[in-house]
């Protein structure tokens, strides 16, 4: 058996054109469509951690650190097993292949139990490299970039000097694991782990791809702005729009080398024995419907609508905001050896599935610290046990989701919102005080999550109900 599954940072789910067009257009994806038409698309996967590190603890892991509601930013510990553990018990073969260098370098260290790895450095301002010959130049005044002024010159030294596509990140990252596999695939069991931050910011693709969504745009450009509330950045429609262009860009980009991929396995004819699993861990607001007003995805503003504004931390007094669903939910599409092609499943997934999933292709048990289950079944057309919610949060946010609900409850900081998902899509009017029984059943729901996290009361109890 073989294994490979893909992660493609910040990319919304709306951009992947088997799930619709994007509100402000089509977004060119041609190789995931293709990809989705072999495969099952899961319409109602959802984030559980958030965001990067702690989402990647919940795959690894396929569950959240006990005591907590949800993962948080931290290092695996030595009594923290995970299922590429279980998998090299088992005498199989893993590779994880990555550019998102802060989950490799800082933390959570997540190439622990792998065989082997290998990291394509520079992504956001990795300090891989130094030149005095690059000069610092700001797109816009520091305050309308997310990254401190260092932070940002190394951003540009680490890119300084691309000439052809494969020096751009994901590319390359994408060029390695092609190779990788050129070199494995006569191997007849491994699992392979291929993750790039692209289309997360900065959004700085080879020209041409920005220009096949704002040919010939001249002003501001947005590559990596403040999250926050876009009136707090004062950026123009056209600005808007070109911010969006380069985000489109990358996610145009990042399907390109997807489909090299995908050519790839068929030309090494693993193909049809490859479970291929092809999924994001949070996608991202771009002040569009149901994106809240925000551009960028932070649930915890300051006082001036804005977080990491040249790289400052949120202004007191903050202020509080729900996950947005372009945040929460995300791609997942699975191709399955042997599962009928062109299934669309309508179950809510979460990251927590992935690690019994790809232990059910090997045929190993899940473990029974793994809350997640195998989607296998559900590829296959099997009619199994699903969820009725998802359960997503970060800090004090705890957020649950149902097909016609989406319910924010936080620690301490402020009272808790409800939408009615089938009358207002774009969580305009929060209707927690309308719908009480709406709001207690999803808060009681949360509180029954928490205790089975083995929280105690006290703490369950800070999550405001009023």
């Amino acid at each position: 058996m073989k294994a490979i599954l893909v992660i493609a940072d910040t990319f919304r789910r709306d951009h992947a054109s088997v799930y619709g067009d994007a509100p402000w257009g089509k977004i060119h994806t041609p190789h995931l469509a293709r990809f989705a038409a072999e495969a099952a698309v899961f319409d109602n996967a959802y984030i559980g951690s958030f965001p990067t590190g702690p989402t990647r603890r919940d795959i690894l892991m396929g569950h959240c650190r006990p005591g907590l509601p949800f993962n948080e930013w931290s290092a695996l510990t030595d009594d923290e097993a995970t299922f590429v553990g279980d998998l090299r018990k088992r005498g199989v073969p893993s590779m994880l292949i990555s550019d998102v260098q802060n989950t490799i370098i800082r933390k959570p260290g997540i190439q622990r139990d792998f065989s082997a790895w290998t990291l394509n450095r520079g992504q956001e301002g990795d300090r891989c490299w130094m030149s005095a010959d690059v000069p610092m130049e700001l797109p816009v005044p520091i305050e309308l970039i997310r990254y401190r002024e260092d932070h940002w010159r190394q951003i540009l030294v680490n890119r300084a000097g691309r000439q052809t596509e494969t020096d751009w990140f994901a590319p390359k990252t994408y060029s390695i694991a092609i190779e990788w596999l050129t070199q494995n695939y006569r191997r007849p069991d491994f699992f392979l782990w291929l993750d790039t931050f692209d289309p997360h910011e900065p959004w700085d693709p080879p020209q041409y791809y920005t220009d096949m969504y704002d040919p010939n745009y001249e002003g501001r450009v947005f590559e990596a702005p403040p999250g926050g509330f876009r009136k707090a950045m004062r950026i123009t429609d056209g600005e808007l729009k070109h911010m969006r262009a380069r985000y489109a860009g990358e996610v145009t980009m990042v399907d390109t080398w997807f489909g090299r991929l995908y050519e790839t396995l068929e030309r090494l004819g693993i193909l049809d024995d490859t479970l291929l699993i092809f999924t994001s861990d949070h996608g991202t607001p771009f002040a569009g419907p149901a994106d809240l007003d925000m551009i960028r995805k932070q649930p915890v503003l300051g006082a001036d609508g804005l977080v990491a504004s040249a790289g400052r931390p949120p202004e007191d007094p903050k202020q509080y905001m729900p996950l947005s669903l372009n945040t929460t939910r995300i791609p997942l599409i699975i191709r399955a050896p042997g599962a009928k092609k062109g299934r669309r499943v309508k179950a809510i997934a979460q990251p927590w599935d992935l690690s019994a999933t790809i232990l059910d292709a090997f045929g190993i048990p899940a473990p029974e610290r793994i809350v997640g289950r195998s989607l296998l079944p559900l590829v296959q057309g099997k009619r199994v046990p699903t969820r009725d919610l998802a359960l997503s949060g970060a800090g004090p946010l705890a957020q649950a989701t149902t097909g016609r609900w989406m319910y924010s409850a936080w620690r301490q900081v402020r009272p808790p919102v409800l939408y009615n998902l089938q009358n207002d899509p774009e969580c305009r009017k929060n209707v927690v005080k309308k719908e009480p029984a709406a709001a207690r059943h999803l808060h009681a729901r949360l509180v029954s999550y928490m205790r089975a996290q083995g929280m105690a009361d006290d703490a369950i109890g800070l999550y405001r109900a009023d």
